[in-house]
C-alpha cells in the first residue's frame, strides 16, 4: 500500500468512527432501530459535507509525495471547520431560512476544528510510525522485463 492510498482511506475513518460509536451506543442503552435511522438521517449536515470535502481531499491525494501529507495535516482540519460551517449555514437558510449568530458559528468553526485535529491525529501517527514500510509513490515499481532488456543491450 502506498503512502497516498493510506492517505485516500483514512479518509473514511471519521464515518467508521461515528457509525461504530453509534452502534455501540445504542446497544449500551438499548435503544432500537428508530434511534440509528434517526441519527443517520440527522447527521447529513456533517457527512453531507464531509463527503464532498473527502472526495476532494481524495482527488488531491493521489500520488503525493510524504512532504504533501504533512504540510497538509496541519491546514485540513482548519479548512474542514470553515467548510463545515459554510455547509451549515446555507443548509440553515434553506431549511429554516435563519443563520446563527456570528459567534454561535465561530464556536462551531473551532469545535470541527478541533475534533478534525482529533480524528485525524490516528492516521497521521500510522502513517508516521510506519512511513517506511509503505511504499512511496515516488518510487517505481521495478518491471522484470527492463532487468532483461538492460542485460541483452549492454551499454557501451
Amino acid at each position: 500500500m502506498t503512502q497516498s492510498r493510506f492517505f485516500q482511506i483514512s479518509l473514511f475513518f471519521p464515518f467508521v468512527l461515528w457509525c461504530l460509536c453509534l452502534l455501540v451506543f445504542s446497544f449500551t442503552y438499548k435503544e432500537g432501530a428508530s434511534f440509528i435511522l434517526d441519527n443517520l438521517y440527522n447527521a447529513y449536515r456533517v457527512f453531507v459535507p464531509y463527503l464532498i470535502f473527502a472526495a476532494v481531499l481524495w482527488k488531491l491525494a493521489c500520488h503525493k509525495p510524504y512532504r504533501w501529507f504533512v504540510l497538509m495535516a496541519a491546514f485540513i482540519p482548519v479548512i474542514w471547520g470553515i467548510f463545515f460551517v459554510l455547509f451549515y449555514v446555507l443548509s440553515s437558510l434553506v431549511t429554516a431560512g435563519t443563520v446563527e449568530k456570528w459567534y454561535v458559528l465561530s464556536i462551531m468553526v473551532f469545535w470541527a476544528t478541533v475534533v478534525a485535529y482529533l480524528i485525524e491525529l490516528i492516521p497521521f501517527l500510522v502513517l508516521t510510525i510506519f512511513k517506511n514500510d509503505f511504499k512511496s509513490d515516488d518510487v517505481k515499481e521495478a518491471d522484470p522485463t527492463d532487468a532483461l532488456l538492460s542485460e541483452s543491450h549492454p551499454r557501451a
